[in-house]
Order: C-alpha cells, then sequence, then structure tokens
C-alpha cells in the first residue's frame, strides 16, 4: 500500500484520484483572533467527526494572516483522521512547506501503525510564505508582505508545569522561550474555572522565569471523535487517540498561526517518551526507535511552515533523567519550583492521590528533593491508596506504564530513606510487586470501558461492533 503523499495541484484542478472518502475543508474565517473552520467527509468516516465546526482562538490578532497559514490548525487535526481509511484531504490553499512535511509526518504515521492506510493531501494552492502570499500587489507595508526572515527570531515551548516541560524549558531556557499553554488538551475547553487556574499557574511559571506566554483555545478533542477514535482503534495502539496518534501534528498545528504572528522561530515540543522505552506487545510490529507515539521526532522534527519549525526534546532522556535536569536546575536557581505533573486533579493542582503524583513525587525524592518543597503532600494514606490501586488493577492504564515502577525496583530498596511519611512500608511492598501482572490483560478493556462510560450506548454499540464483546465485562453487568 502506498504511504501518504501530499500533492497540490493548481487552482481549478482535476480532481484526478478523487476517492469515495475524502474530507474537504470547505471553509476557514478568521475574526481578530478567532479561526473557524468547517469540513465535509464522506460517510466512512461520519464516527469520527463531531457535526460542530472546529476553531481555534488565540490572545492575539491573526486576522491579517494569509489563509495559507490560516488553514493549517484545521489540516492538522483531520489529516491523521483521513489516513486511517485511505482517504483524501482536499483544501483550497496551504502553506507549501506545511504541505511537504505532511508527507514526512503521515510516512512516519504509516510506519508506525498498520491500520494506517494512507491518503492524499489536495491543495488548490500551495504558496512559498517567502513570497509574500495574501499581499496585494504593490503593497509592501501590507502586514501579510512581511519578510518573515527578519521577524522569527524568537521560540516558543508547549508548557504544562509538568516534568516533561520543565526540563524542555531548562535546557532551551537561554532563548528566553514563549510557554504556550493550550485548553481543550489537559484541560477541557469549556472547564472555565479549572482552565483560568491553569492560565494563572503559567503565567506564574512565565514571571518567574522572566519570560512571555501565550494561551490557545481549541475544541479539538470535541470536532474530533477521539472517544470513538479512541475505542475503534484501541487495540492498534497504546494509550488514548490523540496523545498515541494526533497529538505532535495536532498541537503544533495549532500554533502555526500564533508563531507567525508573533515571531517565532521554533517551536519546542517535551518528549513525552524516550528513546530506551520498550515497546509493548500490541505494537511489536514497529522496529523504529522508542514505541510509536503521536508525539515523537520523526514527527515533530518534520513539521514546518513558514519560517517556523517543530523541535521534539530531550528524546534521549527517560523520566527520571528528566527529573534530574529538573532537580539541578532547582539546586542551582530555584529552590521552591513546583512542579505540576497531575492531569487528574479538578483543581488543575497536584492531587496526590493519583499515579502520576506518586510516581513523580518518588522521582523527586530520588533525586535528593523533597517533593513538599515542591507542590506535592504524599504520605501515608497516599502509599496505602496507591497499593489499593496497583492491586485492584486500576492504574497503569497504559502497556507502557509498568516500565516507571520497574525502573523504581531497581533503583530503591526497602531500607531507602525517602522524605515521606509511610514510604518504608510501601518501598518493601515495591520490591515484590509484579507491574507486568498488574498491567497485563485488563488494559485493553479498561480502556474500552473508559470510552463506552462516555460514549452515548446507542451511537456506540451502532458504529463500534466491538462494544457487544467486552460490554458483559462493563461495571453492573
Amino acid at each position: 500500500m502506498d504511504s501518504i503523499r501530499s500533492i497540490a495541484t493548481r487552482a481549478g484542478g482535476d480532481g484526478a484520484g478523487r476517492d469515495a472518502s475524502a474530507v474537504s475543508i470547505e471553509s476557514v474565517t478568521v475574526d481578530g483572533g478567532r479561526i473557524e473552520s468547517t469540513i465535509e467527509y464522506s460517510d466512512d468516516l461520519r464516527p469520527f467527526f463531531d457535526e460542530s465546526p472546529f476553531y481555534v482562538e488565540y490572545d492575539v490578532d491573526v486576522s491579517d494572516l494569509p489563509p495559507s497559514i490560516l488553514s493549517i490548525p484545521v489540516l492538522a487535526q483531520v489529516c491523521p483522521v483521513a489516513w486511517t481509511v485511505g482517504a483524501d484531504v482536499r483544501v483550497p490553499v496551504v502553506d507549501r512547506r506545511f504541505l511537504d512535511s505532511l508527507e514526512a509526518v503521515g510516512r512516519a504515521l504509516y510506519e508506525m501503525y498498520p491500520f494506517i492506510e494512507g491518503g492524499r493531501v489536495i491543495a488548490e494552492r500551495a504558496p512559498e510564505y517567502e513570497e509574500r502570499e495574501g499581499a496585494p500587489t504593490g503593497a509592501e507595508d501590507h502586514p501579510a508582505a512581511r519578510d518573515v526572515s527578519d521577524a522569527t527570531d524568537g521560540a516558543g515551548m508547549l508548557f504544562t508545569g509538568g516534568v516533561d516541560s520543565l526540563t524542555t524549558y531548562v535546557r532551551h531556557r537561554e532563548e528566553e522561550p514563549t510557554l504556550i499553554t493550550v485548553q481543550g488538551w489537559v484541560v477541557g475547553v469549556d472547564d472555565t474555572d479549572r482552565w483560568q487556574r491553569m492560565r494563572d499557574r503559567t503565567e506564574g511559571f512565565a514571571e518567574r522565569f522572566g519570560v512571555d506566554a501565550q494561551f490557545v483555545r481549541s475544541n479539538m478533542l470535541e470536532f474530533l471523535d477521539t472517544t470513538m477514535l479512541s475505542a475503534h482503534f484501541h487495540d492498534r495502539h497504546d494509550g488514548g487517540w490523540y496523545s498515541a496518534v494526533g497529538s505532535g501534528l495536532g498541537l503544533l498545528g495549532l500554533c502555526a498561526p500564533l508563531a507567525v504572528a508573533t515571531g517565532m522561530g521554533r517551536i519546542y515540543v517535551a518528549a513525552s517518551v524516550w528513546q530506551g522505552i520498550e515497546v509493548p506487545p500490541v505494537l511489536d510490529h514497529w522496529d523504529g526507535v522508542a514505541m510509536p507515539w503521536g508525539s515523537h521526532p520523526n514527527i515533530d522534527d518534520e513539521i514546518a511552515w513558514a519560517d517556523v519549525e517543530g523541535a521534539h526534546d530531550a528524546f534521549e532522556l527517560d523520566r527520571q533523567g528528566r527529573i534530574g535536569v529538573v532537580a539541578d536546575y532547582v539546586r542551582e536557581h530555584d529552590s521552591t519550583l513546583p512542579v505540576y505533573s497531575c492531569s487528574a486533579s479538578e483543581a488543575a493542582e497536584n492531587c496526590d492521590r493519583c499515579e502520576k503524583c506518586l510516581r513523580t513525587a518518588i522521582g523527586l525524592a530520588l533525586e535528593g528533593l523533597d517533593p513538599a518543597d515542591h507542590g506535592f503532600d504524599i504520605g501515608r494514606d497516599t502509599f496505602h491508596r496507591a497499593v489499593r490501586k496497583f492491586e485492584a488493577g486500576e492504574w497503569l492504564n497504559d502497556e507502557h506504564a509498568p516500565y516507571h515502577w520497574q525502573d523504581f525496583q531497581t533503583r530503591l530498596s526497602p531500607g531507602d530513606d525517602l522524605p515521606m511519611d509511610g514510604s518504608e512500608e510501601f518501598l518493601r511492598w515495591l520490591q515484590d510487586a509484579d507491574f507486568e501482572a498488574i498491567a497485563g490483560s485488563p488494559t485493553r478493556e479498561r480502556l474500552v470501558r473508559t470510552a463506552a462510560r462516555h460514549t452515548p450506548y446507542p451511537v456506540y454499540a451502532a458504529a463500534y461492533p466491538l462494544y457487544g464483546a467486552v460490554q458483559n465485562h462493563l461495571p453492573g453487568n
């Protein structure tokens, strides 16, 4: 089967190669800092899209940018979905450099995942942004006519305040990167209160570091029916759909207009997997570096538009190595730097009860730091809860997740002194825990159950036949 091909046709192209499966970008409109896009799609893709338009919002005005840049955010969301069924994606105009990068990204996804069938991206026009596309003839002072090579000396980075993004900030702090936080990713697009707390948090980091902060708001996880995508392909990737397949292209694509409008030349994406992590059995077809994941050097480093490029960072470091980078910075520059690792807390703070909070706190302690100095309150109750959750099979829902705890088993002994009450008993339990068994056969069923709980039964049952095979495993059956 052919790999992904990106094809630019001339305006009014003849439509050669038109297939039944297709996605068409019908409109891209801009109003100040808001871009809205509508699409049409063939029936085989209907289960994977919501009926609402796609939108993305910025705190800066992007209305002077040319259509070739404004179309990037929606293309970045729809392409991976279209490629799963071999569908063409049609768009009136897109930046030439981004169109070229889609070919490399599509090829990378095609190699990672057997269910990616391939497809084409067909643009009626694909101008070079350096050619000042969109500027009226003779209007050299038009905003779209600026020479971007003179304006893209800044850097940005996707930022949450967790270990991965803090590592990337520390490694590139001399560039004074703008911190970019996305609403609609870690925090839901309609979760106003929690978003305000997360926004305040990013602004606090920006002030602490002496850099700028920018914010992006998008409904990409509602515009795409990510619940259905995760359920439909659950046995062919590890983790949820957007993380495992769409995150690198999707999140960088969201940032494209912002980067051009504010003069960023590079956007860093902190690695979330690392080059030495073992590939889970469900993905054993893959013989590339590390495990397949939506944010990966093979993807992020290939993404570019105008005079902007993506950069995947810290792939060579495992999680403890990244914590070590943060710990060195703490000892030298900021003894009370907060670390926000939690994605479960409704308060956009560390909950001190989930697997990731406990894992991060132990990692900090291994580097000689007291987790209490960095936003964690871990004690005996947390450790008792952890043992219950592990033994009940309620944690480690991704097949790669046991690695972190197996790594702790090699680094920690029952006699080690950690600055957390109750750690001694937990370390004794840790030495004998079988994390492969804990995260074994129930893993995929737990993922399906999670999807089912968030999808209306009639929709799920009609569009996803596997539901019938697993529904007798659901709670209450």
